[in-house]
């Protein structure tokens, strides 16, 4: 039970919803402290994200056999809120649409998350505690 949990969460997509949700956690905390971010965060969250949806990507064009584009780096960086969503319809149909979903759930669930918990858990006195 523990393997299989563990094999799930060290995948591409278990380790790219890890990371929404830690990130998305931080980034709710932080909207509703006011306080900005560390660049070191922001530095982390922007190449981080970048590179696990490169991994994921790379990894799902291997299982379902799709060519690979020269430069996909490049490709992400500027268009990846366009491609995703095609390359999911494209590949998967219907089911495409679920991921997408699933994703934007987990997005925005782990952020009002992290900002509920800010709300709820931060002490009084604390940098933008209400």
């Amino acid at each position: 039970m523990t393997q299989l949990l563990l094999k799930k969460l060290t995948s591409p997509t278990g380790l790219l919803y890890l990371f929404l949700v830690l990130t998305q956690l931080a980034t709710g905390a932080y909207a509703v402290s006011g306080i900005e971010p560390p660049l070191s965060f922001t530095l982390i969250y922007i190449f981080g994200f970048l590179w696990i949806i490169g991994f994921w990507l790379r990894a799902d064009i291997r299982k379902r056999g799709v060519n690979w584009i020269f430069d996909m780096g490049f490709f992400l960086y500027i268009a990846w809120p366009l491609i995703l969503p095609y390359y999911l319809l494209k590949s998967r149909g219907a089911k495409g649409l679920l991921a997408i979903l699933y994703f934007l759930a987990t997005y925005i669930g782990a952020t009002l998350v992290g900002a509920v918990l800010y709300l709820f858990l931060a002490p009084q006195g604390w940098p933008g505690a209400l």
